[in-house]
């Protein structure tokens, strides 16, 4: 499998695209039950994978409605700590992206790193944060979410029927960073890139624009 990335964005080192899905929102307190990413090589090869873990405690049922994992699901995987060391290699000497990543994942991350010891610092790493692309060229509209589904929807005219897995977001925000890409010269540049990442009214808005949980819940997700 290849992708298009690396035809418009020079790479010097793999980039990692990534997604978590957890038991809930709060970093510290909550933990990750799978982590999936693809893996681009500069020449625009992709390694795929995805874990599911033991988080070492019940899966909130709000959590499990979502994301589709239940306590059986994860009872025989192994802890994050078990997996620490070989996840910590995907993640030692790469760049980052994903959907979202600097406003939920990679601080969660990080959060999870620390919690076995290990010092993950991103602020070293280039980050690709689709969301961030996605809320500079689509305006703020109160009555259409600007979500994953919904720019998936945009860029690749496609619904996205494996929202909330790990593997499915990964694929489908691979694809809406092809298009995105594609259609917008003006983000083929790490310094254009890096800048943006930095705008504090780009990272509101994608940090605090949610879709609803359910139908009965006004609480927010950030996916």
């Amino acid at each position: 499998m290849r992708t298009t990335i690396t035809d418009y964005l020079k790479l010097d080192r793999p980039l990692v695209i990534f997604d978590l899905e957890t038991t809930g929102l709060s970093t510290g307190s909550d933990r990750i039950i799978e982590i999936a990413y693809e893996k681009i090589m500069p020449s625009g090869e992709i390694i795929a994978e995805s874990y599911r873990i033991n988080p070492g405690r019940p899966i909130p049922a709000e959590a499990a409605r979502i994301n589709g994992i239940s306590d059986e699901d994860v009872a025989d995987k192994p802890s994050f700590m078990k997996l620490s060391y070989e996840l910590w290699s995907v993640f030692e000497g790469v760049d980052v992206g994903g959907f979202n990543v600097l406003g939920f994942d990679l601080p969660f991350l990080r959060g999870e790193f620390s919690s076995v010891g290990k010092n993950f610092d991103f602020s070293q790493k280039k980050v690709l944060d689709a969301k961030i692309l996605y809320h500079k060229v689509v305006p703020r509209d109160n009555f259409t979410p600007r979500n994953l589904s919904a720019a998936y929807k945009l860029y690749c005219g496609k619904p996205h029927v494996t929202a909330h897995t790990g593997a499915g977001d990964v694929r489908v925000t691979v694809e809406i960073l092809e298009k995105i890409l594609e259609k917008h010269p003006e983000f083929r540049s790490w310094e254009i890139l890096i800048e943006m990442n930095g705008q504090k009214k780009l990272l509101e808005s994608a940090k605090n624009e949610h879709a609803p949980l359910s139908p009965t819940t006004s609480t927010g997700t950030l996916f």
